[in-house]
C-alpha cells in the first residue's frame, strides 16, 4: 500500500513539474495597437520591464510613427505600457496621450510597489514633463509637471521617497534631484570635455545608474568620443569621483548594472572601428576600490545602432543584442569572457530600438526587443536559466494579417490590413458578415503605404441602420487569400 502511494506520489509531482516547466518557456510576437488608423509604420522601443504579481510582465516604452499622407508623412511620437500574462499573451496596452503630442516622447520607469504599480516619468520635449503611474489592471494616472528643459535616460527612487534622475541638460551630462511629487529640489550639468568628432554624438549624457555600496548613485557617462566613462555622485550630482575607460566612445548607448554575489558595478558598451557596424567591438569593464578593470571585449557580438542589454546574476553576466547576421542573441558569460550557453532567433530588419532583459522570480529570463516585419512587432522570449526555449511555442509571424480594434466594439471598430510584400491592388474591400453569415456592410480600405490599408466600420448596415448587438465577422481577399476577422458588437 505504502508503495502505491509514494508511485503516486512520485507520478503526480513529476505531472505537476512537467507542467511547470513546459509554462515557462515561450516566444511571443506581439503587434502595436496603435489608438488611431491615421498613424502606421510604428517603431516602437522597449525601455524597462516590470514583474508583475500574477506572473506577467509590463513593459515600458516609446513609439515613433508616420501620420497622415503616406507619401508625404510626418512623424508622431508616444510612449506607454504593453502588458504581457505569465504565459505571454497581451493583456492590454496603454498610451499615454493617444499620440496627439509630435515629436520625441521617452518613458522612463522610477521604481515599482508591492502590488505591481509602476511609477514612471514622462520627457516630452522641448520642456513638457509628466510623472504618473499604471498598475496590471491598467489603472492609470498622470500629472503634468514644471520641470527644466531636461532628457531624463534613469530615474532611481532614494529611500525618503525622492527622486534622483540622469540624463542631458542641453549639450551637457545632467541630473536632477526631484521631491516625491516631482518638484525639483537641485540641478546639476557637466560640459563635455571636447568637440565632438563623430557626427551622430553632439552632447554629454549620463546613460544609465546602479546604486554603489554605500548607496551612492554611480553612472554611465560619455563626456566626448574618446573614450566612455563612470562617475559617482552626492545627490545634487556633484561628482565623487570620475573614471574613464581606455576604449573610444562612437555610438552606442552604455548599460550598467550590479553583480547580486558581489556587489561590483559592470558596465558595457560598442565602439565600432572605421565607423562600419560589421567591426564592432563590445567591451565590458568593472569599477574597483582603485579604478575600473577591464574584463573583456566581444567581437562584432552586436550592432552598435543599438543599445545592448546586460544583467548580473550570481557570478555571471546575461548579455542581449542583435548580431551583425540579422539574429538576435542572448548569452550567459562570466567575467572571464566565457560563454556558458547562447540562445539566438534569425529576425528582421532592426528597428531603431533597444533589447531589453530581466530576471523574473522564478529565476526565468524575459528577453524584449522590436523588429521590423510590418515595422510594428515587438518580440517578447521567456527562457530557462539554462538558455532553453521551446521553439513548438514560437508564434510565426505572418506574411500578412487582419486587425481589428477596439474588439469588443461599441460605436466603431478601426480595422487595418498589412503585408510583408507591397500590395499591388489600389484599393480592397472588406466585408462585414452577420452570424447567420448574410451581408451586412461593405466598406473599402484607405491605402496607408505600400504595405498597409485601414477602415473604420461605424457599426451600420447597408441601409443605414444601427446593427444590433452580436456577434460579426470581417472578411477581406488579397492576392486570392481569404483573411476574416471575429468582432462582437456591444450595445
Amino acid at each position: 500500500m505504502k508503495v502505491k502511494h509514494i508511485l503516486c506520489f512520485i507520478i503526480l509531482f513529476c505531472g505537476l513539474f512537467i507542467s511547470l516547466n513546459a509554462q515557462v518557456r515561450y516566444i511571443r510576437n506581439i503587434p502595436i495597437q496603435l489608438p488611431s488608423t491615421q498613424f502606421y509604420d510604428p517603431k516602437y522601443t522597449p525601455k524597462q520591464i516590470f514583474s508583475c504579481p500574477d506572473g506577467g510582465i509590463i513593459i515600458l516604452g516609446d513609439c515613433l510613427v508616420h501620420y497622415g499622407d503616406p507619401d508625404l508623412p510626418g512623424t508622431a511620437g508616444d510612449c506607454g505600457a504593453i502588458k504581457l500574462d505569465a504565459d505571454g499573451n497581451c493583456e492590454w496596452q496603454w498610451w499615454s496621450r493617444n499620440f496627439i503630442g509630435w515629436g520625441d516622447t521617452h518613458i522612463v520607469g522610477i521604481d515599482q510597489e508591492a502590488d505591481g504599480r509602476i511609477n514612471f516619468l514622462i520627457n516630452n520635449s522641448p520642456n513638457y514633463n509628466q510623472m504618473g503611474w499604471i498598475d496590471p489592471n491598467e489603472n492609470s494616472n498622470v500629472q503634468d509637471l514644471q520641470l527644466p528643459m531636461f532628457g531624463i535616460n534613469r530615474a532611481l527612487r532614494l529611500s525618503n521617497g525622492d527622486i534622483f534622475t540622469a540624463g542631458y541638460w542641453g549639450p551637457d551630462t545632467g541630473f536632477m534631484h526631484l521631491s516625491p511629487v516631482g518638484d525639483t529640489i537641485s540641478t546639476r550639468k557637466h560640459p563635455s570635455d571636447s568637440l565632438w568628432i563623430y557626427p551622430s554624438n553632439n552632447r554629454s549624457q549620463a546613460w544609465d545608474m546602479e546604486l554603489d555600496t554605500d548607496g551612492m548613485p554611480v553612472s554611465s557617462c560619455t563626456f566626448s568620443d574618446r573614450y566612455a566613462s563612470v562617475i559617482k555622485t552626492d545627490w545634487d550630482g556633484n561628482i565623487i569621483w570620475r573614471r574613464d575607460t581606455n576604449t573610444p566612445y562612437l555610438s552606442s548607448a552604455i548599460a550598467i548594472t550590479k553583480m547580486p554575489s558581489t556587489n561590483e558595478l559592470v558596465f558595457g558598451y560598442s565602439t565600432d572601428y572605421l565607423y562600419n557596424s560589421l567591426f564592432a567591438d563590445y567591451h565590458l569593464y568593472r569599477t574597483t576600490d582603485e579604478g575600473l578593470d577591464s574584463l573583456f571585449s566581444l567581437n562584432s557580438f552586436v550592432y552598435t545602432s543599438g543599445s545592448l542589454s546586460l544583467i548580473g546574476h550570481d557570478q555571471d553576466i546575461y548579455l542581449a543584442g542583435a548580431s551583425q547576421y540579422s539574429h538576435y542573441l542572448v548569452a550567459d558569460y562570466n567575467l572571464l569572457g566565457l560563454d556558458n550557453w547562447y540562445w539566438s532567433q534569425e529576425g528582421y530588419d532592426r528597428c531603431n530600438g533597444t533589447d531589453r532583459i530581466v530576471i523574473m522570480p522564478d529565476s526565468s529570463l524575459i528577453y524584449v526587443y522590436s523588429f521590423d516585419v510590418f515595422g510594428n512587432c515587438l518580440s517578447v522570449v521567456k527562457l530557462h536559466p539554462d538558455g532553453t526555449a521551446n521553439d513548438d511555442e514560437i508564434l510565426p509571424v505572418p506574411s500578412q494579417f487582419l486587425k481589428a480594434y477596439p474588439n469588443p466594439m461599441k460605436s466603431y471598430i478601426n480595422v487595418e490590413f498589412a503585408s510583408k510584400n507591397a500590395i499591388r491592388e489600389h484599393t480592397l474591400l472588406i466585408q462585414v458578415y452577420n452570424a447567420k453569415g448574410q451581408l451586412v456592410r461593405s466598406i473599402e480600405m484607405e491605402k496607408k503605404s505600400s504595405h498597409q490599408f485601414a477602415a473604420s466600420w461605424d457599426g451600420k448596415d447597408l441601409t443605414g441602420k444601427a446593427c444590433s448587438t452580436g456577434a460579426y465577422i470581417i472578411r477581406m481577399e488579397s492576392d486570392k487569400t481569404y483573411l476574416t476577422q471575429k468582432i462582437l458588437l456591444i450595445k
